[in-house]
């Protein structure tokens, strides 16, 4: 009983209307004594509208013990704590996706980016039980959800997901998985993986990054969008983007580069398909704690909580409530 509190002490403000709804009745009671002092005993009902003074000292003390049970079970007394496990899932997974001009090329139909947002639509499904973040990226990487549990927050954000929401056009891949990396790294998780969304050439320096990934503990896995032919890409107001000799531009999907960097990522290397095959590969190629990890892991989720013995008040508080219902008792 050291640690004996309450957990929600402000509900003890609840005594105040107690206090002075019993000066009230007090009051009320000693008018009408006044009034049984000087009023005949025959004349006193008819003076009254029909009531004699049924309030008594007694009462007063029923109705502050009945209010006080009440208020001390609001509070929440507790005294000793319980073990609660925090669930949350055992993988963080953080999907970075591509979100440069060449994401509107229609030879993956209806388009790749219109593709993509339902391809993340089914990776939240099915990966309901992990810790998710979203990031998109251009030539420099935006954090549109950190890690989280919540994956419908991030499922109500892809309708918004657009090559239009970036400021500065570019696909600057090796920005964007040090991003990504942060991410991870900033979790308290031992394990983690990178799923990229892109249909765009690698910079130098993107191989080097998938190799500290996969140096971290991590993996990083890549999903292709769009095909070998390509296709050009169309302009909101109409036509097809032009290199500067006045040729339309057409982009193609780079397959090896994306392949070395899957390797050098530890991961896979899938393209986006009709079906949820490529998500079950992406899945099957993750690193999930191995089972010494996942115990301690769980371990290191069980949290501390107060337990409350508010109920218990309640239980003395119903046979005092149930004598109200008998006829005169107040």
């Amino acid at each position: 009983m050291a640690e004996f509190h309450f957990l929600r002490p402000l509900w003890f403000l609840a005594l105040i209307p107690l206090a002075w709804l019993l000066f009230r009745l007090y009051k009320n009671l000693n008018n009408r004594n006044q009034w049984q002092d000087e009023v005949d005993p025959q004349l006193l009902p008819y003076l009254l509208d029909g009531q004699t003074s049924s309030v008594t000292n007694w009462a007063f003390f029923y109705i502050g013990l009945l209010w006080l049970l009440a208020v001390i079970a609001l509070a929440g007394p507790s005294w000793d704590r319980l073990l609660t496990p925090v669930y949350r899932g055992l993988q963080e997974r953080v999907l970075l996706v591509d979100l440069s001009s060449s994401m509107n090329a229609t030879d993956v139909k209806p388009s790749r980016l219109a593709r993509l947002r339902q391809k993340l639509n089914d990776v939240l499904d099915q990966t309901a039980d992990s810790q998710t973040a979203l990031v998109v990226y251009s030539a420099v990487p935006y954090v549109v959800s950190p890690l989280t549990d919540d994956v419908q927050t991030i499922r109500s954000m892809l309708p918004s997901i657009n090559t239009d929401i970036v400021p500065a056009q570019g696909s600057n891949t090796s920005l964007a998985l040090q991003k990504s990396l942060e991410l991870l790294q900033g979790s308290d998780s031992k394990s983690g993986s990178i799923w990229l969304f892109t249909d765009s050439d690698l910079n130098d320096q993107a191989v080097a990054l998938a190799q500290d990934i996969s140096d971290a503990g991590y993996r990083l896995s890549v999903m292709g969008l769009g095909s070998e032919q390509g296709a050009p890409i169309p302009k909101t107001d109409g036509g097809f983007v032009k290199d500067r000799q006045g040729n339309i531009v057409v982009v193609k999907l780079n397959v090896n580069p994306l392949k070395e960097l899957a390797a050098a990522g530890g991961g896979i290397f899938t393209r986006v398909s009709n079906t949820d095959a490529d998500i079950k590969r992406m899945l099957d190629a993750d690193v999930f704690l191995s089972a010494p990890e996942i115990e301690e892991s769980e371990q290191q989720r069980q949290s501390e909580v107060w337990l409350e013995r508010g109920p218990w008040f309640l239980l003395l508080l119903t046979p005092l409530v149930a004598l109200l219902f008998r006829r005169g008792w107040l």
